[in-house]
């Protein structure tokens, strides 16, 4: 019967696929949903660190998990709404979509007394948003997907029954796509899509948990910056031969040429405090620094063009200036055990966006929000369990007047609207 249920749980992983993804109310195009333990509780898990996903959130908490193989199966739902009203009062609404993004953790310490060892899958970088082709966003972005695939590889040692050191090897794949509407001055719009991708970008992780007594205990990480390199290419069509006559520019109606693009996903420092007054009770708490000024600006390279009119044409605009800021959040969660079998949850968590007024773009409408989240577990036997939660993420209203766009004679300012929904199913197995 385990056997049974493991091969269906790995199976339906792999079912949901990672088409693209949206950010869930972590700031800019960060993702946090690995556990639905966790999500119940408002993301605040740092100092507990108890089950299978602290691969992802405090490694050191693995020494936790002894004389079993743990096995973690989960995948939520994003379901997120944004409006756009202009200056005018027009609305218009982003096209809706539905993420879904699988989790899988492994957790054993092979006979180890004081390892334990996990490697962990999922994403947690994503950003997908879709405007239709003749909205007001049509020349700053139409549809833009960026989609990582992540590894954990981590190892976790107890020092002594009260302190463990944890560390992790983090293993990223990014596709970027995106498109937009190219300005063609004196004729019709034409199509301008960038794809690109990097399959080798690491980083890594250092944890430790320290338990003062069986009531109090204190968790800190540190996760490094991973750097990208984006290589693909760019395609121009519907290129015309009216106005500036682009059609004699690139030589024909389509156009394509490589190009490439760095980015940096930034560093944080994680710290968390969890208080256990009763073996019913638990309170956590976390704060988390992210380094967001990593994103600097966006530049676009053409390694393979050296005709000085297309790259005039290309590079109009480039490179964009982000001047993102290094932001805090915080989280806040609690859960109640009613029995053997059932426990409750329920949490919140803050974050304030890291983009400034002044290069927001249409791309990724970000702003501070606040989300509350609820969250149930049942243990059907000593050997597996179910998790679900929810979380409802409010965005603040965010009112935009800047000049992006301008150089096509647009612009983008008025009054942003978001709300997501998140649903997340997990099931944990102890081997």
């Amino acid at each position: 019967m385990k056997k049974i249920i493991v091969i269906f749980s790995l199976g339906l992983t792999l079912f949901f696929s990672l088409n693209n993804a949206y950010a869930a109310g972590s700031g800019a195009y960060r993702l946090e949903v690995p556990d639905a333990e966790v999500l119940g509780k408002g993301s605040a898990f740092v100092a507990q660190a108890d089950n299978p996903s602290a691969i992802y959130y405090n490694p050191a908490g693995l020494t936790q998990l002894k004389g079993k193989t743990y096995i973690s199966i989960g995948a939520s739902v994003v379901q997120p709404f944004s409006t756009y009203k202009d200056t005018a009062g027009k609305q218009t609404d982003r096209r809706r979509q539905i993420f879904t993004i699988p989790t899988g953790f492994v957790v054993s310490d092979f006979g180890l007394e004081k390892f334990s060892f996990g490697l962990g899958a999922t994403s947690y970088w994503g950003l997908g948003t879709y405007w239709a082709e003749d909205s007001f966003s049509k020349y700053v972005a139409t549809k833009s997907d960026v989609l990582t695939q992540d590894v954990m590889f981590t190892a976790a040692y107890a020092l002594n029954d009260n302190l463990s050191v944890g560390v992790g090897l983090d293993y990223t794949k990014s596709l970027a796509n995106k498109k937009k509407k190219l300005y063609q001055p004196g004729g019709a719009d034409g199509d301008f899509q960038l794809k690109g991708r990097d399959n080798n970008a690491w980083g890594y992780r250092i944890s430790t948990l320290y338990k003062l007594n069986q009531n109090h205990s204190f968790g800190v990480m540190y996760r490094s910056a991973v750097d990208l390199t984006y290589k693909g290419k760019v395609y121009l069509n519907d290129l015309n031969g009216a106005g500036l006559k682009y059609q004699g520019t690139f030589g024909g109606t389509a156009y394509e040429t490589d190009m490439s693009t760095k980015s940096r996903l930034p560093q944080s420092i994680l710290l968390g405090y969890c208080f256990k007054p009763s073996d019913k009770w638990r309170f956590e708490a976390d704060m988390e620094w992210m380094d967001w000024s990593s994103v600097g600006k966006e530049q676009i390279d053409y390694p393979s063009e050296t005709n000085a009119a297309r790259l005039g044409v290309l590079n109009a605009g480039n490179p964009i200036q982000r001047d993102w800021r290094g932001v805090l959040s915080y989280a806040f969660g609690t859960e109640y055990k009613v029995n053997d079998s059932w426990k409750l949850r329920l949490g919140y968590f803050f974050h304030k966006t890291p983009i400034p007024q002044g290069t927001f773009d249409t791309a990724l409408p970000d702003s501070t929000s606040n989300s509350l989240t609820l969250g149930t577990g049942y243990q059907i036997n000593k050997n597996l369990g179910l998790d679900f939660a929810y979380a409802a993420i409010f965005y603040n209203p965010r009112k935009i007047n800047n000049a992006v766009g301008s150089s096509s004679g647009v612009n983008i300012n008025g009054k942003y609207s978001s709300f997501i929904n998140v649903y997340m199913i997990t099931m944990t197995l102890k081997l």
